[in-house]
């Protein structure tokens, strides 16, 4: 699922800066778990709304999305993303430490093609997983998401964060407040891109936290890191999906052309 808003939780003045502290360091961990780092880019979709990454290794083809949260590319950066075919994964995937909201994104998607999706696991919304597990405890949710009316009366108390002005926000100034003391967190998967994902994390340890849409690492890294579930989604038919990015679909849109939804429990990686 992902959310209505391009830019809803973060200024983009802060993905203009190279990552640093706890930010840089989850990167640093997901960039060293990379299941296929040496896979070689073989095509680039660039849309309005998202960014695609295909590679093949050694035979065997991987997919990454990300979104682009509106950033548009530069001159300079447009032709090094035509230099990128040929290459490696783990080489545009050192995108995600750059500062520029694009060079950010193009690294983010090459990173998740660079993970093997679980197999096996439960394609379920992150929206119920939410609403189980808030039934009865204070619930923060980062970013508007078509589904937040929804789940704002499945749980006892939702807040919301954005920093839109849009009904229902939650003030600013009582996030951190809110943050150590809420019982589950949704947290879109773009806060990778705005530097934020680390933060949220150490602010609300005791949180049941579900990192949420298609720009969400598949990787087990972020179990360590504190996370519960993972609820991004795998490629299933790249061409039409790719084809959809470059015509500048919505998330809903291109879902239809072949996209599938994964809930990965970090329960399920226990021995």
């Amino acid at each position: 699922m992902t959310c209505k808003h391009c830019d809803h939780d973060h200024p983009a003045s802060l993905a203009e800066r190279p990552a640093v502290g706890i930010e840089r360091r989850l990167i640093d961990d997901l960039l060293q778990a990379m299941d296929r780092p040496s896979a070689i880019i073989s095509d680039i979709a660039v849309g309005s709304n998202f960014i695609g990454i295909r590679a093949d290794d050694n035979g065997s083809a991987c997919t990454g999305l990300a979104s682009a949260l509106g950033a548009v590319p530069t001159a300079n950066e447009r032709r090094m993303v035509d230099e990128m075919i040929g290459t490696p994964l783990h080489a545009a995937a050192q995108w995600l430490k750059k500062p520029g909201p694009f060079s950010i994104s193009i690294g983010a998607a090459a990173l998740n093609a660079g993970f093997i999706p679980p197999q096996n696991q439960p394609d379920i919304e992150a929206s119920r997983i939410m609403a189980e597990k808030g039934k009865d405890d204070e619930t923060v949710l980062v970013g508007e998401f078509p589904f937040t009316d929804w789940l704002r009366r499945q749980v006892k108390t939702l807040y919301l964060f954005e920093l839109q002005k849009v009904a229902g926000r939650t003030p600013p100034d009582q996030w951190d407040d809110i943050l150590g003391r809420c019982k589950v967190l949704g947290l879109t998967g773009t806060t990778l891109i705005t530097r934020a994902m680390a933060t949220y994390l150490k602010k609300a340890p005791q949180a049941h936290t579900i990192v949420i849409g298609p720009t969400t690492p598949l990787s087990p890294v972020l179990f360590s890191h504190g996370v519960d579930v993972l609820a991004g989604c795998q490629v299933l038919k790249p061409d039409a999906v790719f084809a959809g990015i470059r015509e500048g679909m919505s998330f809903r849109e291109i879902k239809k052309l072949g996209i599938q939804f994964i809930a990965w429990s970090g329960d399920s990686t226990a021995p």
